[in-house]
């Protein structure tokens, strides 16, 4: 928010668990101290499910020497293969330009610079990168467009192509300098609890890490005792029902390769939309042998009356990594289908989005287009989910054959008559059961769904 004189601090929303990690220098990490960080606190507060990492190197990955950029993605893989272990979300702020550093090609197509590639640990798979867009205006800075890269930010692709940043969040501008200047900043309270303004990727990351804790205690509210909601469930809530970003046009690829799906927020947990019917699931498949098939429910009547029904599903796993399998980094794919019945053929997709091995499958339905020969009967429709091994695991780990998964769908009308699904969703008598979120070992299961006051 905005500072002005006379403004009064609000209250807090969020509790933090605050860690000291050792440094090299001051305001440097050692990175090698982050793990025992990690597992102190995994040990000592496993309620604590987000942790947000603020850092990265000064360098890109690209700049760094090869026996140390070795050793960091050797970090990297450890990060990955803890987050497959312990279930927890890791934010990542996707890192700085060196401050005074102008680049080669002006902003805004300044997206080649080698300079501006990402460094090491914001290119892990399991966690969530977050850049950072320019929340304000202010004179002398080097954005002027609202909500457009803020300049300084990192760019990706990832390791393997893959499409980082995740999200993205304010996190201020620059002066043509690109050193900090005066209301140019993301306005927060120093340690000393006065307020300042101070731009970077640093102060974007925790307000995703913010949403990620809203989200888990949202769903937390509707596990089953003794169940919790996983890490890559949020993260394919969020995924679905984030604020795309604003198109960086003439140069959109800035804006996608800076901003990721944009800005996300817990915000649709306590009040659903009415307009669209989203339904979250999560389970555990045993083994690369197991298949997951989840009922969900399309009310025929909805499908009969929307101009153009469509279902958008996203489907998050967090899989074992290896870096010595460098065009894949993730030893695990998973694929997804939706059918009409168990015997039916998959649906084809209007749109695919899926990125190698990157644990993160987007896939767009049109509703209208069914296989042929086949007809609309009922109101279950079912989603299988399998995994297969693609790479060796890490020799010096053991890792269990279970793969956790999650996705988050959304039912609405693409057309002019925008026919909201969820009066025919609550009317259903399917849908009064399925308010909890657990892990079933059931053959057959339900996803949760979300609810308006309609």
């Amino acid at each position: 928010m905005d500072y002005t004189p006379g403004f009064t601090t609000p209250p807090g929303t969020a509790r933090y668990y605050d860690v000291n990690v050792s440094g090299i220098r001051p305001g440097e990490i050692e990175d090698k101290g982050v793990f025992p960080a990690l597992q102190a606190i995994v040990a000592t507060a496993p309620d604590v499910r987000v942790f947000n990492m603020s850092f990265d190197a000064r360098e890109p990955l690209e700049s760094i020497g090869q026996v140390k950029r070795s050793e960091a993605l050797s970090l990297v893989q450890d990060l990955d293969n803890f987050i497959f272990q312990n279930d927890i979300l890791v934010v990542i702020a996707a890192g700085n330009s060196p401050l005074g550093l102008v680049p080669t090609i002006p902003y805004p197509r300044h997206f080649t610079d080698p300079q501006w590639a990402l460094g090491p640990w914001a290119r892990s798979f399991n966690s969530l990168t977050c850049g950072s867009f320019v929340g304000r205006l202010a004179p002398g800075g080097v954005v002027n467009n609202l909500l457009w890269p803020s300049p300084f930010c990192r760019i990706g692709p990832g390791l393997c192509e893959s499409p980082k940043p995740d999200f993205s969040a304010n996190g201020g501008n620059g002066n043509p300098q690109y050193q900090y200047g005066p209301g140019l900043g993301v306005w927060g309270l120093s340690p000393t609890g006065v307020w300042e303004d101070r731009p970077g990727t640093s102060y974007a990351a925790p307000l995703l890490a913010r949403e990620c804790a809203f989200a888990f205690e949202r769903l937390q509210r509707v596990c089953e005792r003794g169940a919790q909601p996983f890490g890559i469930t949020v993260k394919a809530f969020l995924a679905l029902t984030a604020s795309p970003p604003v198109s960086t046009q003439p140069v959109p690829d800035l804006g996608e390769r800076t901003l990721g799906r944009g800005q996300a927020s817990a915000q649709r947990l306590e009040a659903p939309s009415a307009s669209t019917g989203v339904m979250i699931w999560q389970g555990v498949l045993e083994d690369d042998q197991d298949i997951a098939r989840i009922q969900i429910p399309i009310p025929p009547d909805w499908l009969k009356e929307a101009d153009q029904p469509h279902l958008k599903l996203i489907v998050a796993w967090d899989p074992p990594v290896n870096a010595a399998v460098k065009h894949l980094w993730s030893t695990r794919d998973l694929s997804a289908k939706l059918k009409m019945h168990p015997d039916a053929p998959a649906q084809r997709t209007a749109k695919v989005i899926s990125h190698g091995s990157y644990p993160l499958l987007e896939r767009l339905y049109d509703l209208r287009k069914v296989p042929p020969n086949l007809t609309v009967e009922g109101d279950s429709w079912l989603i299988e989910i399998s995994y297969e091994q693609t790479a060796e695991y890490h020799p010096a780990m053991t890792f269990p054959p279970q793969q956790r998964v999650a996705f988050a769908a959304e039912l609405f009308d693409n057309g002019g008559k925008k026919v909201s699904p969820q009066s025919r969703l609550q009317a259903l008598a399917t849908t009064t059961t399925m308010t909890r979120l657990t892990i079933p070992p059931a053959v057959a299961r339900f996803p949760v769904v979300l609810k308006t006051s309609v």
